[in-house]
């Protein structure tokens, strides 16, 4: 089944003079300094920063309540003064606000909503409820850290601010190979984030859909057996039926300690190679030195012999 036609709407093209609202609807920052950096990174693009009402909240290992990050999250959704909403960082706490989120404030705001790794709950939610165009993409705190690269930081402001179409993601600017695992050609929109948090929204009113969909996957570095067994459960529960394709990151399996290892490679190949679906591993995406920015939602070609992800056009409206 091919949904490359069910176009989403795009969140608007930001431009100098712009006011963004930052949230933190998952881990807090450590030190302050990581927030200011990243306002100061922001304000270097010509953009203005609004602060939700409890970004430096802290409960724990999350950055408030559940009903306060939430708040933030309906609020400057809401906020018809903010173009577009770039999340504090990730972390953990992001899937406990499923039940907390606004649908009726995603369905009324179409805009870009910014962040990764536990974020990908809202991008899940931008999708669902608003059918919007979202950006997997470092957040605040990668904006402004000075070890986040030049090349993921300019993925995203191209992302944000181009009207032009977006293009590749990837190659990796010091390692451009990319393995071929199944090879083949898709076109499909763009889908997916970190795997453990797609996993954990199985069986929620946030399941992801990936029919059609070019359906992309990373993670942070885990013993092996957690990486297999996240992408097990997905494949089991079905949710690959129907993709149009699949690409991986450049994940990482640590060693666990066992008799044996398989790397993360290794564990792609036996658990997804056998869905015949165009499959690469290696593209800069998520928990890695380099970060391509991904437009969730967007139209994309993938080609799984030269190793290439292109989206095919401009992926923010005018307005």
């Amino acid at each position: 089944m091919s949904r490359a036609d069910d176009a989403p709407r795009k969140p608007a093209r930001l431009r100098e003079g712009d006011t963004v609202g930052v949230v933190a609807p998952a881990s807090s920052w450590e030190s302050r300094s990581e927030l200011l950096r990243g306002i100061a990174g922001l304000e270097a693009w010509g953009l203005k920063v609004k602060l939700g009402a409890h970004v430096n909240d802290r409960h724990g290992y999350m950055a408030g309540r559940d009903e306060d990050r939430a708040a933030d999250v309906n609020a400057i959704l809401s906020d018809p003064d903010v173009k577009a909403v770039v999340c504090l960082q990730g972390g953990y706490g992001t899937p406990r606000l499923i039940p907390l989120l606004d649908e009726d404030a995603f369905r009324a705001n179409p805009k870009a909503i910014c962040g990764y790794s536990d974020l990908t709950t809202l991008h899940l939610a931008a999708s669902r409820w608003g059918n919007v165009v979202s950006f997997y993409s470092n957040g605040v705190t990668g904006i402004g850290a000075p070890e986040v690269t030049d090349f993921s930081k300019a993925s995203l402001r191209r992302a944000l601010f181009s009207d032009e179409p977006y293009g590749s993601i990837g190659p990796n600017p010091d390692d451009p190979y990319v393995r071929t695992i199944v090879g083949g050609r898709a076109t499909g929109r763009l889908a997916g984030g970190c795997a453990g948090l797609l996993t954990s929204a199985i069986g929620t009113r946030l399941q992801p859909d990936f029919r059609g969909r070019i359906v992309i996957l990373e993670e942070i570095e885990n013993e092996g057996y957690i990486l297999d067994g996240i992408l097990t459960h997905l494949r089991n529960a079905g949710l690959f039926d129907g993709a149009a394709g699949i690409v991986v990151g450049d994940i990482k399996a640590k060693w666990s300690g066992g008799i044996a290892e398989l790397s993360a490679e290794d564990i792609v190949e036996e658990v997804l190679a056998p869905l015949g679906l165009p499959l690469i591993f290696g593209l800069p995406i998520g928990h890695n030195k380099h970060h391509a920015t991904v437009p969730l939602g967007a139209l994309a070609t993938l080609d799984a012999v030269s190793g290439s992800l292109i989206v095919e056009e401009v992926v923010t409206a005018d307005r």
